[in-house]
């Protein structure tokens, strides 16, 4: 849905801040982390979707995460930009604005149209911001998704109001030092995107968001920290069984910790993994003509090794086995522990 100009209750919302009296809202590290961690893992899913559409490889990089003012979010954007407004109705109930620059969106409409390279002097007309609607329509679905696997429930969206204006002319009846959580995250689209979309959250929503999430993790710290019961006396040696077969992996003492993380608290949260065989691009014409016996040649050789990626980011290269009825990846390179972690920062 394309409409010109933002509501006072949407300009609300995308406001958010503290009210009259209100005591302003602090997000702490680990709150901080965990939303880094939630944009990370649903944009993830998002620049997949919208790599698709564009046919061009698309990386939305892990986001940093700032409690500022709505006057320091209006002066990172003083030209006209694209306003994305998106309700959760289920799962989270709230709203969340996402901020592109304009040539961002001129990029992403003209390569749905068919652009390559996509005419940045056409303006973003009716016609160019509907095509910008739908890409963020598919991307925030594909957020929804993961969103959902993450905290174990339903997450649904609404489709996005997209809409074309400059940020300032929609805040002159609001005050400037009202607090907004920033989410900042770093596109990049195959050598013609390379700037930042931001996510705007109100501070209390993006609090109870992290909250949701640590909710489990931060019991389990707790129960760890409890007092330990006294020493049992050992039971007696059981009867002697079969060896296992594999050689367990040596296990580190202690908890996890890098960069003054506790991992402990973050290490069962689910993360998409995916193995790709190989890419190719080809025009919207062909993809029409494809049919049942039509083979599409990919850029991988045969008996190279494929890419192993945790939220988009390459991790390890390996082979592809069967295992049974299903086929699986035999890993042959990996990257280190410390850059593992680095995934989840």
């Amino acid at each position: 849905m394309v409409d010109d100009l933002l509501s006072q209750e949407e300009i609300d919302q995308l406001l958010g801040g503290v009210s009259e009296g209100e005591e302003p809202v602090e997000l702490s590290d680990l709150e901080r982390d965990t939303l880094a961690e939630i944009g990370n893992i649903s944009m993830g899913s998002a620049a997949t979707a919208l790599s698709t559409l564009v046919g061009k490889r698309v990386r939305i990089t892990v986001p940093s995460v700032e409690v500022t003012t709505t006057a320091q979010v209006q002066a990172a954007f003083p030209t006209p930009c694209v306003i994305v407004t998106v309700e959760y109705t289920s799962g989270l109930q709230g709203t969340n604005i996402f901020i592109l620059n304009e040539s961002d969106a001129l990029v992403i409409a003209g390569l749905m149209m068919g652009e390559d390279p996509p005419d940045l002097s056409a303006g973003l007309d009716e016609l160019r911001l509907s095509a910008v609607a739908e890409a963020m329509n598919q991307m925030m679905g594909s957020a929804a998704t993961a969103m959902s696997e993450l905290f174990r429930e339903t997450i649904d969206l609404t489709p996005p109001t997209t809409k074309h204006q400059l940020l300032a002319e929609t805040q002159k009846e609001v005050p400037l030092d009202e607090s907004v959580v920033t989410v900042s995250f770093r596109i990049e689209v195959e050598g013609l995107v390379d700037s930042e979309m931001l996510q705007v959250i109100e501070t209390r929503f993006a609090q109870e968001i992290a909250r949701r999430l640590l909710t489990p993790a931060q019991s389990m710290a707790e129960s760890l920290e409890a007092p330990k019961p006294e020493p049992q006396p050992p039971p007696p040696p059981p009867v002697a069984a079969a060896a296992p077969q594999w050689e367990p992996m040596p296990v580190a003492q202690g908890k996890e910790t890098h960069d003054n993380i506790n991992i402990d608290l973050i290490k069962h949260i689910p993360v998409q993994i995916r193995a790709v065989l190989g890419r190719t691009r080809i025009s919207i014409a062909n993809i029409l003509k494809l049919g049942p016996g039509h083979v599409l040649e990919l850029d991988t050789l045969d008996g190279e090794p494929i890419e192993i990626l945790v939220n988009n980011t390459p991790i390890a290269r390996g082979e592809v086995v069967v295992v049974g009825e299903q086929f699986g990846v035999r890993i042959t390179e990996i990257a280190s522990a410390t850059d593992r972690i680095k995934t989840l920062e």
